[in-house]
């Protein structure tokens, strides 16, 4: 019991001393993706009437009825939380797709992907709810909705701000490039002069 109780407790602290690690709006954000993943998980999206009795039972997004879209969103979602919470994953995506320039960006892009795919599902119900009552969404269904929405809206705002702190730099790089160019420029042609004059 003490070995897995030390385990555990070992265990914890690392995943605390590692949360420390990061900014007030990662934190946010790793709290946001856990309790997004939480209501995809656990809570159904779609409550149906059966045709012989009058009970309703539900269905859930992990499940053979949205298995293209599930599997979809939750590599969209895997890919999400090692992005925020790996540095090795992190560093791996960095050395072979050089993208290094944006966090919020990539967090954007892969919640618009699981945004898109679970309106999709919803539309649908909605569209089928107005032909039949039987169909409906559920509650669980439309507080997702506007969780991805907030995240869409969070993730935007901090692609924004980034862009506003980071475009002098880009200017100034932008600056220095062009002056090296000039530089091998000038080189280049002080060179060919030289050349001809030793003709």
């Amino acid at each position: 019991m003490n070995r897995g109780h030390h385990k555990i407790q070992r265990f914890v602290s690392k995943l605390m001393h590692k949360f420390d690690r990061y900014s007030k709006n990662q934190r946010l954000f790793i709290i946001y993706v856990i309790l997004l993943v939480f209501f995809l998980i656990f809570f159904p999206i779609v409550r149906i009437a059966s045709l012989w009795w009058l009970e309703w039972y539900s269905v859930r997004l992990i499940s053979w009825a949205y298995f293209k879209t599930m599997l979809i969103i939750f590599i969209s979602l895997g890919a999400l939380i090692w992005w925020n919470s790996s540095f090795r994953f992190k560093n791996f995506v960095i050395t072979y797709l050089w993208f290094k320039e944006n966090n919020s960006l990539v967090n954007f892009w892969l919640l618009w992907v699981i945004t898109t795919a679970f309106f999709g599902i919803t539309d649908t119900i909605n569209v089928i709810s107005n032909a039949t009552s039987r169909i409906n969404v559920t509650w669980s269904a439309k507080f997702v909705q506007v969780l991805l929405l907030i995240g869409l809206i969070f993730t935007l705002v901090s692609v924004v701000k980034w862009a506003k702190q980071n475009s002098g730099k880009a200017k100034i790089v932008n600056i220095v490039d062009e002056n090296i160019i000039k530089e091998n420029q000038n080189k280049r042609v002080f060179k060919w002069l030289f050349e001809e004059e030793r003709e």
